[in-house]
């Protein structure tokens, strides 16, 4: 194909018809007079003008967090507490109204206060009612202490004095006229303290006591708990009573061993001197005058600290010349009769009972008299013509007596036997049995070496 001898030129555009000019025309200036508006506005409201809206962007995969709003929130409240603080703040409100118009209800007003810090612990408002529930709970202790403390003071200068019942009876009296537990229960700690001071009194009584024992001063230790006693509470006075018995048993132990001691050195010249005479006056039945020995040796003054050891001994003796004559008025009552006489070496002695003498009786027989010496009559006579006879068989006394005899005989054995007798039938052979045992006569028996 040929081509053209000059280049193509470009095609130039058709001419717009007036109307659309005119269309345009008009929409410059409705946008012209729209922000001419919006800049008045903003004037008149003091802010700047706002930056004309930019076209949001197509969203992306991603989620992007919207940026937060200018201005005021709707709501008043903070977030994360601010219904907490409101509703504690009530709360408190109502407990300072109440404090307002009964102040005198320490209890009630302390009540409310801990709401607060019970309900709303983490508020603001729980640090300031804390702050007022110790304030009133130091106002309640001044005024439990105002209430009390006259009562108190009484109290204590009676448990003071002594007088730890008296004090108890006093809080006592005056607990029962409260009305309010607090003062009550205060009471009642106070009644347990002068308890304990009643306690604390007698260890202190007791540690005094034992250091007068130590001295043997016993009289002086019993008047501390005599005088605890009267005035203390009942579990202590039943330990002063009983302080009191072991310390009487001591001091009359003590009082015992110290005569005991005192005596000692005339007990010792009593068995040397006295016993072996009146051991020899009985030997020989003299028993009336070895009774006169033992009662001058009791009224003698030196013999003082022995005087109830001497009077034991001098019973044993009568009792021992009573069964001797309990067997003389048995042979008595044989005279002008025949018997037979059993002696000690075993031989017999037959024929009429003549006479008795203070220490023979006289026996008809066949060939003519004879004599038998009383001390040389067998035992089973005395006892056989005796115990059922002058001195009754079944009576323990009897059988003392007998044993009593034969101590002062010497015959151990028989002695034995009979106060065994004697127990057996539930008889009171204790202070024969010293006497037997450990008497001054016993003493004279022992050989001297």
């Amino acid at each position: 194909m040929d081509q053209p001898s000059e280049p193509l030129l470009p095609v130039e555009p058709e001419p717009s018809s007036r109307k659309n000019h005119l269309a345009a025309a008009v929409l410059g200036v409705a946008v012209l007079l729209g922000i001419a508006i919006a800049i008045v506005v903003v004037l008149r409201s003091g802010g700047t003008p706002a930056e004309p809206s930019v076209p949001a962007a197509p969203e992306s995969s991603g989620s992007v967090p919207d940026k937060p709003k200018a201005g005021k929130p709707k709501s008043d409240e903070p977030r994360g507490g601010g219904g907490e603080e409101r509703r504690a703040k009530e709360l408190y409100d109502r407990a300072e109204a109440y404090e307002r118009s009964d102040p005198g209800e320490y209890e009630k007003r302390m009540a409310h206060w801990r709401d607060v810090v019970k309900e709303f612990p983490t508020s603001s408002w729980a640090r300031k009612a804390d702050e007022r529930y110790r304030a009133a709970s130091a106002s309640l202790q001044a005024f439990l202490d105002r209430e009390f403390e006259g009562t108190r003071k009484d109290a204590q200068s009676l448990a003071a004095a002594g007088h730890f019942v008296d004090a108890v009876e006093a809080i006592q009296n005056y607990r029962s006229t409260q009305t309010r537990d607090v003062l009550k229960r205060r009471a009642d700690v106070e009644i347990v303290t002068i308890e304990n001071a009643c306690r604390l009194s007698f260890n202190e009584a007791s540690v005094r006591a034992k250091e007068l024992a130590a001295k043997s001063d016993y009289a002086a230790a019993l008047a501390l708990f005599e005088s605890l006693s009267k005035s203390a509470i009942a579990d202590v006075a039943a330990k002063c009573r009983k302080a009191m018995d072991q310390l009487q048993a001591a001091g009359a132990a003590h009082a015992r061993h110290v005569e005991s001691r005192k005596g000692e050195g005339v007990r010792r010249a009593f068995r040397q001197d006295v016993a072996p005479k009146i051991l020899g006056l009985v030997r020989a039945r003299q028993y009336d005058d070895a009774l006169k020995e033992f009662s001058a040796a009791s009224s003698s003054a030196a013999n003082a600290a022995l005087k109830d050891e001497i009077a034991a001994e001098r019973a044993s003796v009568a009792d021992a010349s009573s069964f001797w004559e309990a067997f003389l008025k048995s042979l008595r009552a044989k005279t002008g009769q025949d018997a037979v006489l059993l002696l000690a070496d075993g031989k017999r002695l037959s024929g009429k009972i003549a006479r008795i003498q203070a220490d023979r009786v006289v026996v008809e027989t066949g060939d003519g008299a004879a004599e038998a010496p009383l001390d040389k009559l067998h035992p089973d006579l005395l006892v056989g013509w005796t115990l059922g006879r002058s001195l009754p068989a079944e009576e323990a006394v009897s059988y003392v007596k007998a044993a009593l005899f034969f101590f002062c005989e010497g015959r151990d054995d028989l002695a034995k036997l009979y106060l065994a007798t004697a127990r057996e039938l539930n008889g009171r052979s204790d202070e024969a049995e010293k006497v037997f045992r450990e008497g001054f006569l016993r003493a004279a028996m022992a050989p001297k070496k």
